[in-house]
């Protein structure tokens, strides 16, 4: 399915080609594209339940004052499931939300519709995050 993106591409019709466009909007600090890649009424729950945001320009909001962001990890996990993409990141200097410690890790579940992100989940456990994308976690390898 075509749509807008930078330099005169069409936006990816695979979930990974989706989510590489989205981490390349963030890494170019270009809120147009971050705006096309998500769904009016996305909704980003983050891993505690007060890190919340509804809503595709409150998620920009949130997100404009960190780009353009640092991608920098130590390693990466990318896997797509039914309607779902987990994007597992490993770095060591993730902060920790109050009570929950990531130890250097987390992992990005994104809900698509129509080749839009509808909802963004974070966890600190790889096991929670391929529950909810509907992977047993012996799946992810």
């Amino acid at each position: 399915m075509p749509a807008s993106g930078h330099a005169g591409q069409t936006r990816a019709s695979t979930g990974i080609e989706l989510l590489l466009d989205w981490i390349d909007a963030l890494r170019r600090g270009d809120l147009d594209q971050i705006r096309e890649l998500l769904d009016p009424h996305v909704t980003w729950h983050g891993v505690t339940d007060d890190l919340a945001c509804i809503g595709r320009e409150a998620v920009i909001d949130v997100l404009k004052d960190q780009l353009p962001m640092c991608m920098r990890a130590d390693a990466i996990e990318l896997v797509v499931a039914p309607g779902h993409l987990v994007l597992g990141t490993r770095n060591t200097s993730l902060p920790d939300p109050p009570g929950v410690p990531l130890h250097g890790r987390v992992y990005n579940v994104f809900e698509l519709d129509e080749n839009r992100i509808r909802t963004i989940r974070d966890f600190a456990a790889r096991e929670d995050a391929c529950r909810i994308a509907g992977l047993d976690g012996d799946d992810w390898r």
